[in-house]
C-alpha cells in the first residue's frame, strides 16, 4: 500500500506525505523487528526524494533516511550504497542543513523534532567503521552533527524561555483577576456606591482583560507547527546531546586512531561547540536523574 501510494507520479507531495510518516512511525518504534521492509521503504523514499521539487517534502524524505539510519546504521549504509545514491543523498542533506532563507533563518529541518531525528540519524553514522563511512565523510558528519546539535539546544532553550514567559503571565493575569474580583466585592459591600464607581470597575475590568496575551496559534503560522509536534515516540527519551557523548567515548574506544584524527582536524570554532556540547550533555545527565529520582518517589 505504501509502495503503491509514493510511487504514485500523479499524486501531489501533500497527498502522499502520510505515507513517509508511517514509516516513520515503523522504524521507531519496531527497532530490530522489520528488516526485511528497510530496503524496500528505502528505494520507494529515494524514488520519490529524486522526483520532487518542494522542499518540504524533501526534508520529510530525508527523516526517513535517517530514522533509517538510527533503525540500523550499517545496514541502510549498505543499503544505499547498493542502489548508488549514498553520495548524492549526504550531498543534498548536507545542502538542506545550510540553506537559508532570505531573512537569514534556517530554510529546513526547522521544528525540534525534525532536529532531533536528523541528529540521531547523523550520529549513528559517527560509530561506523571506516570502510563504511571513511575519514573525509567522518568529518563531514560530524560537523554536520555538532553544528544541528547547536541549533537544537538553542531552539529547545528558546522555547523553555517562551513556556516560562507564559507561565509568568498566567499568574499576572490570574492575580489582575483575583483584584478584579475583590474590587466587585468593595463596590457589593457599599451601599452607598454609585453608578460611577461601577462604571469605572468595568473600565478597570476591561484594562485588565486587554493585559492578556495573545493566543499564540493566531501569530503562528501552519509553516512552524505540525502534527509531529504532538506526537509521541520511542525517541522522546533518547537524549541526542548524551547520544553523541556516548557515540564518541565509543568511537574513542574502539578506534582511538580515528578518534584522534578527527579531534585533530578540527578547528577552533568546531572545538569549542564540541566541548560546549559535551558540558550540555553533562548537565542533561542531571537533570535527567533528577527527574526519574522525582517520578520514583511521586
Amino acid at each position: 500500500m505504501l509502495s503503491s501510494i509514493m510511487a504514485d507520479k500523479n499524486t501531489e507531495d501533500n497527498d502522499i506525505k502520510s505515507a513517509p510518516k508511517l514509516i516513520q512511525v515503523i522504524f521507531q518504534n519496531c527497532r530490530g523487528q522489520v528488516d526485511q521492509w528497510v530496503e524496500p521503504y528505502l528505494r520507494i523514499t529515494i524514488e520519490c526524494l529524486q522526483r520532487t521539487q518542494k522542499s518540504s517534502f524533501r526534508g520529510l524524505l530525508i527523516e526517513v533516511i535517517a530514522d533509517a539510519l538510527y533503525y540500523n546504521t550499517s545496514f541502510t549504509i549498505g543499503i544505499l550504497q547498493k542502489f548508488g545514491v549514498a553520495s548524492e543523498v549526504f550531498d543534498l542533506w548536507f545542502h538542506m542543513l545550510q540553506e537559508v532563507k532570505k531573512n537569514g533563518s534556517k530554510a529546513n529541518f526547522r521544528r525540534e523534532y525534525e532536529k532531533k531525528v536528523c541528529c540521531l540519524g547523523l550520529i549513528s553514522l559517527l560509530a561506523l567503521a571506516e570502510n563504511q563511512l571513511p575519514a573525509e565523510a567522518l568529518g563531514r558528519v560530524f560537523y554536520a552533527a555538532l553544528e544541528l546539535l547547536v541549533a537544537f539546544k538553542d531552539q529547545v532553550a528558546e522555547s523553555n524561555k517562551e513556556d516560562d514567559l507564559e507561565d509568568d503571565m498566567d499568574g499576572f493575569q490570574s492575580d489582575e483577576d483575583e483584584d478584579e474580583d475583590e474590587m466587585r466585592d468593595d463596590v457589593d459591600e457599599d451601599d452607598d456606591g454609585d453608578e460611577v464607581d461601577s462604571r469605572k470597575l468595568q473600565k478597570f475590568a476591561a484594562q485588565a482583560r486587554g493585559l492578556q496575551p495573545e493566543d499564540e496559534d493566531d501569530n503562528d503560522s501552519d509553516d512552524d507547527y505540525s502534527d509531529d509536534d504532538e506526537m509521541q515516540s520511542p525517541i522522546d527519551a533518547v537524549d541526542p546531546f548524551l547520544f553523541f557523548v556516548e557515540t564518541m567515548k565509543g568511537l574513542q574506544a574502539s578506534n582511538p586512531a580515528r578518534f584522534q584524527n578527527l579531534m585533530q582536524t578540527m578547528d577552533f570554532s568546531h572545538q569549542a561547540m564540541a566541548n560546549g556540547i559535551a558540558q550540555y550533555a553533562e548537565q542533561r545527565k542531571g537533570e535527567i536523574e533528577k527527574d526519574r529520582i522525582e517520578k520514583a518517589v511521586s
